[in-house]
C-alpha cells in the first residue's frame, strides 16, 4: 500500500510541474514603472494563466499590458506563484498537459 501510495504522488509531482512563461509588459506609448517592495498599492487582481503541454505552450492571456492598460496604472508590481490550488487543479488537468498557475498584478493609477 505505502509503495503504491509513494507512486501515486511522485506521478501526481510530476504531472502538475512545467515551465511557464509570463510577460511583464506595459501597453505601448505608455510610462509605467515597477513598484518597489513594500508600496502600498490601491489596485490588485490576480488572474488564472493556464498552459498546455505542461506549460510551454499558454493558452490563456499570459501578459500584464492589458491589465495595466485597463487600470491605468502607472506603478506596477506582479508577482507570479504556482498556488496551492493550482497545483491540486494540475494534477488533475495535468494528465491531458493542461496546468494553471497565478498572476497577481498590483498597482497604483
Amino acid at each position: 500500500m505505502r509503495k503504491i501510495l509513494a507512486i501515486v504522488l511522485i506521478a501526481s509531482f510530476s504531472l502538475s510541474t512545467g515551465c511557464f512563461t509570463m510577460k511583464y509588459a506595459a501597453p505601448p506609448q505608455s510610462n509605467v514603472t515597477a513598484a518597489a517592495e513594500g508600496t502600498a498599492t490601491s489596485f490588485k487582481k490576480s488572474v488564472k494563466v493556464w498552459y498546455a503541454l505542461w506549460g510551454a505552450v499558454p493558452i490563456s492571456e499570459n501578459s500584464t499590458a492589458k491589465l495595466i492598460a485597463d487600470n491605468n496604472l502607472k506603478e506596477v508590481r506582479v508577482t507570479t506563484q504556482f498556488k496551492f490550488v493550482d497545483y491540486v487543479i494540475g494534477i488533475f488537468t495535468g494528465l491531458v498537459s493542461i496546468v494553471p498557475a497565478t498572476m497577481t498584478v498590483e498597482g497604483n493609477q
